[in-house]
């Protein structure tokens, strides 16, 4: 990406560095990118290359998934 501006990187770029809660976790075999809250999580983008998978009302950006872990 060629970015063409004549304000400074650092405004351009500010809370780029900002570390948040993202993971990515796979979802039915639908790769995802959540933010994590607890046992809950936010999706925040659809990984994935499948164009179906965007389709799919489960998965869409902002949905909260409810995370179950198996011991």
């Amino acid at each position: 990406m060629i970015l063409y501006t004549t304000m400074p990187q650092e405004i351009v770029f500010a809370g780029q560095a900002e570390q948040t809660n993202l993971r990515q976790i796979d979802v039915n075999g639908v790769p995802l990118l959540v933010e994590m809250n607890g046992e809950e999580a936010k999706v925040v983008q659809v990984l994935s290359t499948n164009p179906m998978d965007f389709l799919k009302q489960e998965t869409a950006p902002g949905q909260t998934l409810k995370l179950t872990f198996y011991k």
